[in-house]
């Protein structure tokens, strides 16, 4: 990875509701062909969708999991209205120097033509490559960083009203994670109508990570900091089943008036949190049942999608699961099916306007 030449490139001066047309290339070399992305409208409501673990290789062929990452990738994409961008919860790959591995993350068409966020998993760490592949805007130089051959750094972007702060959990050292969300909040918090944080390792899943110590740790430093700083939505992987959480407080704790319906209206300093499964179908964990934060967890060893829509008035975020075709139909596109909504909204009206993007 530290011999590999590789370059990052910034594009300013973008307007919305624009199609722009490049290429990646040199005249030495030669250039890709031509590709295209739409920037989006500048205001009013938006979406994005949301992936847990693609994690190209884990599968080993059987499954094919980059032809699942594909599919998912894709069916979201035809479910959504003109998402803003995909985010990519951690383990986009399972070998985090494997090169191949990145090829085939990155084959999909979809990934030339729409934005991408990222989140760090466990199988991603391992090598700068991470780092090389993504180019993350805002990213803290010592909060969550990387080392000589790790990958890292805590960072944050906003987009249509959101605020998304992103942890690398990889890095145990929770006291900094949390002032790293408290600075950005305190810095921006007022630019966004809503907060969203993203980190990889769920402390909230209905999965056999649950009970890991490091996972614990998160779970009790993670809910004080996202209720200080009044987090609307967590999203995380790593588990490989869907959950979501009722409304949690700042110890962790079910809000009393909080159930598994459609309709959630929250208080400040109350969270939800959701856990993405597999996206590619590479593998799947055990349910573990009887958890107290559990809302709504499907279990169905099916790769699945989040597309959460956002208005000033609501974040709804609606999962589908996305079958695989009949042998004979392989190259069909699966159509995705629901398996669970919820309408997330703020009682009262204190909560700030958005600022301009």
């Amino acid at each position: 990875d530290l011999k590999r030449h590789y370059n990052h490139a910034s594009m300013t001066g973008l307007e919305p509701d624009t199609e722009y047309s490049y290429q990646v290339g040199s005249e030495e070399d030669g250039y890709s062909a031509v590709a295209q992305f739409d920037t989006g409208g500048s205001g009013g409501d938006s979406e994005f969708l949301v992936f847990g673990d693609p994690q190209v290789g884990a599968g080993g062929g059987q499954p094919d999991d980059a032809t699942g990452w594909d599919r998912t990738l894709n069916s979201g994409l035809e479910t959504a209205q003109d998402p803003r961008f995909f985010f990519s919860l951690g383990d986009q790959v399972n070998s985090a120097g494997d090169q191949g591995q990145y090829e085939q993350y990155l084959a999909p068409e979809a990934t030339q033509e729409v934005p991408q966020a990222t989140t760090i998993g466990n199988h991603d760490v391992a090598s700068k490559s991470y780092e090389q592949h993504f180019n993350r805007p805002n990213v803290s130089s010592d909060h969550g960083e990387g080392g000589l051959v790790a990958s890292g750094g805590d960072y944050w972007f906003i987009d249509s009203g959101v605020l998304f702060i992103n942890i690398n959990s990889n890095d145990s050292d929770t006291d900094e994670h949390a002032e790293f969300i408290d600075e950005v909040v305190a810095e921006h918090g007022d630019e966004a109508r809503w907060t969203v944080l993203g980190f990889h390792h769920s402390i909230y899943s209905t999965a056999t990570h649950n009970s890991d110590l490091d996972v614990k740790r998160l779970r009790e430093a993670i809910p004080p900091v996202a209720a200080r700083n009044d987090i609307d939505l967590v999203v995380s992987g790593h588990d490989h089943i869907y959950n979501r959480t009722f409304l949690m407080d700042a110890e962790g704790k079910k809000v009393e008036s909080s159930d598994a319906g459609l309709e959630q209206e929250k208080e400040e300093g109350q969270t939800m949190y959701l856990t993405l499964t597999s996206s590619s179908g590479s593998k799947f964990y055990d349910y573990v049942p009887g958890l107290d934060w559990e809302a709504k967890s499907v279990h169905n060893d099916i790769p699945a999608f989040t597309r959460v829509r956002v208005s000033d008035e609501a974040l709804r975020a609606t999962t589908y699961e996305v079958p695989a075709e009949g042998a004979q139909q392989a190259e069909a596109q699966a159509a995705s099916e629901k398996i669970d909504d919820v309408e997330l909204t703020r009682s009262g009206d204190d909560a700030p306007e958005p600022g301009t993007d």
